[in-house]
């Protein structure tokens, strides 16, 4: 049950940094490997901390949100990047078979984080 309620606060989190913060951000260039999406990032790990530290202990909680920030910046940055690279146009049916991935990729990431919480 423990691992359920994580997991379920996790993909919670995501969708509240993926769709309602990233409302106020404006203009985000995601595809630079330095820039201005580290806030979002940030945000990531940062909601990270404030779940799994109700699941155990801050050092724990703490590595696992800089996973969640290292690991969403990497999903991000490549997603962007290559719809750049490849000038995908973002109404396109392509983009949006790329944008289920980058999606699939975040929600392992969650469960790999639950996985990790219940066997250390």
């Amino acid at each position: 049950m423990t691992g359920l309620l994580l997991l379920t606060a996790l993909l919670w989190k995501h969708a509240f940094a993926d769709l309602f913060l990233q409302t106020f951000h404006g203009s985000v260039n995601k595809s630079n490997y330095f820039g201005n999406g580290q806030r979002h990032y940030i945000e990531h790990g940062v909601l990270t901390f404030c779940i799994v530290i109700f699941f155990t202990d801050w050092t724990l909680a703490l590595a696992l949100a800089l996973l969640d920030y290292i690991l969403h910046w990497q999903i991000d940055f490549a997603k962007s990047w290559s719809v750049k690279k490849f000038s995908i146009d973002r109404q396109s049916k392509l983009f949006w078979r790329i944008q289920a991935i980058d999606q699939f990729f975040h929600y392992l990431t969650y469960s790999l984080i639950t996985l990790l919480v219940l066997i250390i």
